[in-house]
């Protein structure tokens, strides 16, 4: 009875795998450029940029300290231009 519920969890993961890993991977990505969005909105007046109210950035800041180090990770880190040139249409 094992090898049938084995069987049936490796089916159901290959399946997973074929019709929904790229929407997934996608998902995320998406998810990451929103994150980056808000967090370019929240921070943009310790970077110069007047977009938000400060009243309204100081309310949100305690929110996204926890992302702040990985946020900035992603923006510092140098990028080719061809990089996103798949997800382009």
């Amino acid at each position: 009875m094992s090898r049938t519920r084995r069987a049936i969890q490796v089916l159901k993961e290959v399946l997973w795998g074929l019709f929904f890993f790229d929407f997934y991977t996608e998902n995320m990505k998406m998810r990451l450029r929103y994150n980056d969005a808000v967090n370019l909105l929240v921070f943009s007046e310790q970077l110069g940029i007047p977009l938000m109210n400060s009243y309204v950035s100081m309310r949100l800041l305690p929110y996204f300290m926890g992302q702040l180090e990985g946020w900035k990770r992603r923006e510092l880190r140098e990028h080719e231009s061809f990089s996103d040139a798949p997800d382009l249409h």
